[in-house]
């Protein structure tokens, strides 16, 4: 009776894992085979299936993960190793050989930041100090892409790091804690201290706090165009149109900003009726297609029709095609026609100021054209 049932008990046994020992022994020859000839494709192949059709307590396990770990590495089979070290704790190994596998796969998704950073946690205590800052750093700015605040701030404490940790906290409107953690510029490096001072400028002025945000931007030494911009708007605001001007034209050397710098310059002039200087301005800031620009132009149309412009007339013809013929003939420049009365006449430039009309119109007589100058 007790023969029959253990008897019973092997046969469960060997087919529940679907294997008997010879089989077993052929698929670790294979195995160790195929590895030694670095054949990787196979020894993935078998190792699973051998990993499959036996137990947690097989003696040889082991060796044939090991043996499967390293062949998924070697051959950058990323989809079927994230799938094992996924289970790999299950498995009877030693600490210091998951670390093995753990290190693998820090080098094999140093790409991905989700994958990189599980091996991260696996491995904070057992990588260098140069790999641990440039991981961090790599997967700081991933997060940051993709507007992943928090995640950035579950990332250990590092001064390679903590700028991104400020940034995180703006974003999640967190304006204490960035003011807090810029409390210390020591804990950030020397080329970043700048725009971690601005950040903290930012969260002041968030917390309604004006004049100490201004005060602590207009300390940094070296200000970015995004400085300079929030510290022109802060004047503008205040009606301080001194300042506000000062840094608008550093504002107009900067490319991407231009526009919004000689919009407002104009806006300055035109506030203080100096109208000219803010056609002047308007005009700058027309050339390009942005939001300032189109408002400069429909600024600088109210203007052109409120302010008197002059122009020197050369001569008057009959038909509009004979005045456009004499300019091309002349080559003359800056040359227009305009319908007067029932003829069509060729005028020349557009001018604000009589005087600089009179001058341009001594300088056509010079070249031999009768003049006449005319409000248009």
């Amino acid at each position: 009776m007790i023969r029959n049932i253990l008897f019973t008990f092997l046969a469960l046994f060997y087919f529940s894992f679907g294997i008997t020992q010879q089989e077993k022994e052929q698929i670790l020859r294979v195995i160790q085979g195929a590895y030694k000839d670095k054949i990787y494709s196979v020894v993935i192949t078998k190792s699973l299936e051998y990993l499959k059709k036996t137990n947690k307590k097989d003696r040889y396990r082991k060796d044939v993960t090991k043996a499967l770990m390293f062949s998924l590495y070697y051959t950058k089979n990323k989809d079927l190793f994230w799938k094992q070290i996924k289970s790999i704790s299950q498995e009877p190994l030693s600490e210091e050989d998951k670390k093995t596998f753990y290190k693998l796969g820090l080098n094999l998704f140093k790409d991905d930041p989700e994958k990189l950073s599980f091996f991260y946690e696996k491995l904070q205590g057992e990588i260098p100090e140069y790999d641990k800052k440039r991981i961090l750093k790599f997967l700081a700015l991933e997060y940051m892409k993709k507007g992943q605040w928090n995640k950035i701030l579950s990332l250990p404490d590092s001064k390679d790091i903590n700028l991104y940790k400020v940034i995180a906290l703006y974003k999640l409107k967190r304006y204490k804690d960035v003011i807090k953690k810029t409390d210390k510029l020591g804990d950030f490096p020397s080329d970043v201290k700048d725009t971690a001072l601005y950040f903290r400028g930012l969260a002041f002025y968030k917390l309604g706090n004006e004049k100490k945000a201004v005060e602590t931007i207009e300390a940094i030494t070296f200000k970015t165009p995004e400085m300079i911009q929030f510290l022109a708007n802060y004047y503008l605001k205040k009606k301080n149109y001194l300042y506000a001007e000062r840094y608008l034209k550093i504002l107009t050397l900067e490319e991407g900003f231009k526009d919004y710098a000689y919009y407002y310059l104009a806006v300055i002039e035109d506030l203080t009726k100096n109208y000219k200087k803010a056609i002047h301005y308007y005009k700058k800031a027309a050339v390009y297609n942005t939001k300032y620009g189109k408002k400069a132009k429909e600024r600088l149309k109210v203007l052109e029709k409120a302010l008197p412009l002059y122009s020197v007339r050369l001569i008057l013809l009959s038909s509009e095609d004979k005045a456009k013929s004499f300019i091309k003939k002349k080559k003359l420049e800056n040359c227009f026609v305009k319908k007067y009365k029932n003829l069509y006449g060729v005028y020349c430039g557009r001018f604000e100021n009589l005087e600089e009309a009179k001058d341009f119109a001594k300088k056509l007589q010079e070249k031999g054209f009768d003049t006449y100058i005319q409000k248009l």
